[in-house]
């Protein structure tokens, strides 16, 4: 591996891999501090519809701020933003102000996130991006395992909400490592946020162009991310299912975690060496397939060990589905609409995502969480299978139809 060549990808996933045990640190200490102050599996449901609701606040127009200015700038900015809002976080009694400080904190990171992405993809050539985007799921594998480990030493000797301070200053090493990092633009950006009605009127309609000639992919595309809106509506039932079925302590609950860190660990691993030979479509249809085995074998789990094996299943080879669907994007969509098409189609998937968190919040209360998780990992499994089929029999044709639309 050149060296000089990778500087600028290491430095990005530094700063990356930093931000993710952050991410940890802060959703498994809010999650636990709203179940101790409510008991509630529906509060903490709570909080992961804030997210998709965030992103169908900030989908319809962040994509056009995106592919305007320089994302790096963006990016420091909403690293900046989040840490200030995490910081007050402790010092609210009100169950509503912390959903609110919430809101604020993932509209931010609904912006964060397709300019990262954006950012990386101009960061790489096309050629490098496949092996990448592995390195990508390592270093996320590796917050999986460090994040909650860090989080359950910091439960252990401190309170949660000192745990929250320490997130803190992790959003603000990120952004000093993001600093580093050489401004790019796929575009001359005039450094403003200023955008009119009339350009996200314009770039609605060139996303709705870019789908109507690329429907296969927009149907791969919603296939993958209804397999991931699953998952999160089943990770917003996890604290409950850990605490009410398993009956785990808190401690024990970040080892459970921390298990699905190793598998994903192991399968960032495999992924490495995968990559060499298998195509972005097979890693995205065998990975999701096989994501939603491991949600089988965690929901119908009694033990610590059980629920630990399904975990570590669910979580290898979400690195191999993870790093199938980035590449599959990086060679699907024009560069210079990323920003638009990722927002856009992500607040499509929130509003589905906010549907099914809700129902499953309350089916959960009125009839258990052991009932809802098993439904919702079958479900799940379904999707995942139709996903595999969809892919089998488009990917060849939507290679095609998106590589006729003009860029």
């Amino acid at each position: 591996m050149n060296l000089l060549k990778w500087k600028f990808p290491a430095l990005y996933l530094s700063a990356v891999g930093i931000a993710n045990i952050g991410g940890w640190i802060y959703l498994l200490a809010l999650n636990l501090i709203i179940f101790d102050r409510t008991g509630s599996a529906l509060a903490v449901a709570g909080l992961y519809m804030i997210k998709p609701f965030a992103n169908m606040l900030v989908g319809f127009w962040a994509g056009s701020v995106i592919d305007r200015v320089s994302t790096k700038h963006l990016m420091i900015t909403l690293d900046g933003l989040r840490a200030v809002l995490v910081v007050l976080i402790p010092f609210l009694d009100s169950i509503w102000f912390i959903y609110t400080l919430v809101l604020l904190i993932q509209m931010a990171g609904a912006m964060f996130e397709p300019a990262s992405f954006t950012y990386m993809t101009l960061l790489l050539p096309e050629q490098d991006r496949n092996r990448f985007n592995a390195l990508l799921s390592f270093v996320h594998s590796g917050a999986f395992v460090t994040g909650p480990l860090v989080a359950g030493i910091l439960f252990m000797i401190g309170s949660l909400e000192n745990a929250l301070f320490v997130n803190v200053g992790i959003f603000m090493i990120s952004a000093t490592l993001t600093l580093l990092l050489p401004k790019l633009s796929n575009r001359d950006t005039t450094e403003s946020t200023s955008i009119t009605w009339r350009d996200v009127r314009t770039d609605w309609k060139l996303v709705w162009d870019f789908s109507k000639k690329a429907m296969p992919f927009v149907v791969m595309y919603m296939g993958f991310q209804g397999v991931m809106l699953l998952t999160a509506a089943l990770d917003s039932m996890e604290v409950a299912f850990a605490k009410e079925v398993l009956h785990l302590s808190d401690a024990t609950y970040g080892s459970l975690v921390s298990m699905a860190g190793i598998g994903f660990l192991m399968g960032a691993v495999c992924t490495n060496a995968l990559v060499k030979f298998a195509s972005a479509n097979l890693l995205m249809s065998m990975g999701t397939l096989l994501v939603s085995i491991g949600y089988v074998i965690y929901s119908f789990s009694t033990t610590y060990l059980m629920a630990s094996t399904g975990f570590f299943v669910l979580s290898f080879f979400l690195s191999l589905a993870n790093t199938g669907f980035m590449t599959f994007i990086q060679k699907k969509v024009p560069i210079d609409m990323m920003g638009r098409i990722s927002s856009l189609y992500e607040m499509a998937s929130s509003f589905i995502q906010i549907l099914t968190v809700l129902f499953l919040g309350f089916a959960a209360q009125m009839l258990s969480v052991k009932e809802v998780v098993i439904g919702g990992s079958l479900l799940m499994f379904a999707v995942a299978c139709y996903l595999a089929l969809l892919i089998g029999r488009y990917s060849n044709l939507s290679t095609k139809i998106i590589g006729s639309v003009k860029r």
